[in-house]
C-alpha cells in the first residue's frame, strides 16, 4: 500500500501487520468476488450524497485513516476509509446472503432425499432467508458506523462539561485560549482533547487558528456545543475581546447537558434493572396462578 505524503510517499506492508483489520483479504480466482471488489471500489469513487455522509460519519467516530497519517486513529475500527467500507457491505452482502440460502437448501435436500420432503419449499425459503440476510449484512456497517459515531460524539460532549471549566481556570490564571489549549492537549484524556490534538497539530503546521477550529468542526458536525466552542474561538481570534465569558456560558451548557445526561442513563439502567424483574415476576405468576386454573378448568371439563 502506497500512501501520498506532502515530503515523500510510503510504503506499507500491510500483510504482516499484526492488526487483524489490516491484513489482506484472499478472495481467490473468482471472478465474482473480484468483480464485487471493482464495484465496491467504484461505489466509494462516486461523489455522492451516501459517500459524503459516509466519510462525515468516518470522522466523527475517528476512524478515517487519512493519507499522509502514519497510523490509524483506532485500531479497533473495522474499516477506516469509503473503500474499506464498501467492500465490507459488499462482502457480507454476499457472503452472509449466500451462506444462509445453501444451509437451508443444504437442509431441504438432506430431508429430501432421507424423508421425501418436498423441495420447491425450501428453494422459496434459500431465496428468501438469503436475501433477507444478505439485505441485513449489507446494510450492517451503515448502523455499525452511526452508532459509533454518535456514541463518540456523545462522549465528547460529556467530557467538555469539566474540560471546559479547566480551559476556563487556565485562561483567569493569565494564560491566552491558544496555550490553554495546548496545555490541555498534552493531558491524557478522552475524545475531546484527541480532537484537541489535532487541532493543535494542524495550528503548528499553518499558524491559522480559524484553519484549526474549521477541522474541529468538520470533524464534529452535528455537534452543537463544540460548534459553538469553535466559532466562538474563531471569532475571538479575528476580532479579538475576552473570551472568559464566552468560556463561561459555554462552561454552564456543557455542566448541564451532562447532568442531563447523567440523569437520563440513570433512567435507562433502572429501566434495565427492572424489565428482568417484571419478566420474572410475570413467569412466576404463570406458573403459580394461571396454570393451575387452567389445569383445574381442563380436569372439570375432562369429568
Amino acid at each position: 500500500l502506497t500512501m501520498p505524503s506532502r515530503a515523500m510517499k510510503r510504503d506499507f506492508d500491510l500483510s504482516a501487520s499484526p492488526n487483524r483489520q489490516l491484513r489482506a483479504r484472499n478472495i481467490g480466482n473468482s471472478r465474482v468476488l473480484s468483480g464485487l471488489a471493482r464495484a465496491g471500489m467504484r461505489r466509494a469513487q462516486q461523489g455522492n450524497a451516501q459517500n459524503e455522509r459516509f466519510l462525515r460519519q468516518l470522522k466523527q467516530a475517528n476512524w478515517l485513516w487519512a493519507a499522509g497519517e502514519p497510523s490509524m486513529p483506532s485500531r479497533r475500527a473495522p474499516f477506516w476509509n469509503l473503500e474499506t467500507l464498501w467492500s465490507e457491505k459488499m462482502f457480507g452482502g454476499i457472503v452472509y446472503g449466500v451462506f444462509a440460502a445453501v444451509m437451508v437448501l443444504g437442509l431441504g435436500i438432506l430431508l429430501a432425499v432421507t424423508v421425501r420432503t418436498p423441495l420447491i419449499p425450501f428453494i422459496l425459503g434459500a431465496v428468501v432467508l438469503g436475501g433477507g440476510v444478505g439485505v441485513s449484512a449489507y446494510g450492517s456497517p451503515d448502523q455499525k458506523l452511526r452508532e459509533a459515531a454518535m456514541n463518540r460524539q456523545r462522549e465528547i460532549s460529556l467530557e467538555m462539561g469539566y474540560r471546559i471549566p479547566e480551559l476556563r481556570s487556565d485562561v483567569l490564571a493569565g494564560n491566552t485560549i491558544q496555550r490553554a489549549i495546548r496545555n490541555m492537549s498534552r493531558r491524557p484524556g478522552g475524545p475531546f482533547v484527541e480532537e484537541l490534538r489535532r487541532a493543535v497539530e494542524l495550528l503548528d503546521i499553518t499558524k491559522d487558528d480559524s484553519a484549526a477550529m474549521d477541522q474541529l468542526i468538520d470533524r464534529s458536525e452535528g455537534n452543537e456545543l463544540i460548534i459553538e466552542f469553535a466559532n466562538n474561538l474563531k471569532l475571538v481570534s479575528r476580532q479579538g475581546g475576552q473570551i472568559s465569558p464566552v468560556l463561561d456560558v459555554l462552561a454552564d451548557v456543557a455542566q448541564q447537558r451532562l447532568r442531563l445526561q447523567i440523569q437520563s442513563q440513570a433512567r435507562r439502567n433502572v429501566q434495565e434493572m427492572t424489565r428482568p424483574i417484571g419478566l420474572s415476576s410475570m413467569i412466576i405468576t404463570t406458573m403459580l396462578i394461571i396454570v393451575p386454573a387452567i389445569v383445574g378448568v381442563l380436569a372439570s371439563l375432562s369429568r
